[in-house]
């Protein structure tokens, strides 16, 4: 599949970062260009087309929902997923109207924010695999726009192993244990890739939450505790 190239509009500098490390994340997804008011963003989208945006609500110079009036009276071929601190209800539904992808709410939650992605490239790929659909297909392409697909769950645990993950548990055990990929990859000598996949799975079953540290200096950090209860 060809890289998704994606516009991140968001002035808050920190998390503009922590977007475009997500993304990195995604071998299908490719940040193109970081705008941080509207008259930069309506530039980029006249430049490179992209096909996904990911659109803050405010920024100094107006408002996303009425840049998302721009893409359609011009024609925008591509998709939009909201993730703005705006969470009243005239606002949300009138970004539905508009037909936006996803509508997140600051602050975001790392794990939410990898499903919509994943939800995205499987909705992109669906459109894309013919040219003509049945009914099974198109039933498809509207479930991946109303909901998570059940087998999320199930497609994480591949490449899972059982006795790992219990050792993964037994680092929370202790309610004020917090961890990062860089100290699990650590303690079960693996590497950071290994060490993030199993705190993901650990999201994802209920035993962990992620959420992001603002440090002085340097990157913002995902660190991950367990759940109470």
């Amino acid at each position: 599949m060809d890289s998704i190239a994606t516009l991140i509009v968001e002035d808050e500098p920190l998390l503009a970062e922590i977007l475009v490390d997500t993304i990195r994340q995604f071998p299908h997804y490719n940040v193109i260009a970081v705008a941080d008011k509207l008259e930069t963003a309506k530039k980029y989208l006249r430049l490179y087309q992209p096909q996904l945006i990911l659109l803050d609500n405010f920024l100094p110079d107006g408002k996303g929902i009425d840049f998302i009036r721009h893409t359609i009276s011009n024609n925008y071929e591509g998709r939009i997923i909201f993730i703005t601190a705006d969470n009243h209800m005239d606002t949300i539904s009138e970004a539905i109207r508009l037909g936006v992808f996803d509508y997140l709410i600051k602050p975001v939650h790392h794990q939410r924010l990898q499903q919509t992605l994943e939800r995205f490239s499987r909705y992109r790929s669906s459109l894309r695999s013919s040219e003509q659909a049945n009914q099974n297909h198109v039933d498809a392409l509207f479930n991946m726009l109303a909901k998570e697909q059940e087998t999320t769950g199930s497609s994480a645990l591949r490449g899972i192993d059982e006795n790992t993950l219990a050792r993964v548990r037994d680092c929370f055990l202790n309610p004020e244990n917090v961890h990062t990929t860089d100290s699990l990859a650590r303690l079960l000598g693996s590497s950071k890739t290994t060490a993030r996949r199993y705190l993901e799975q650990g999201v994802r079953e209920g035993f962990l939450e992620a959420e992001i540290l603002y440090g002085k200096v340097g990157r913002p950090e995902r660190i991950y505790r367990g759940k109470n209860g």
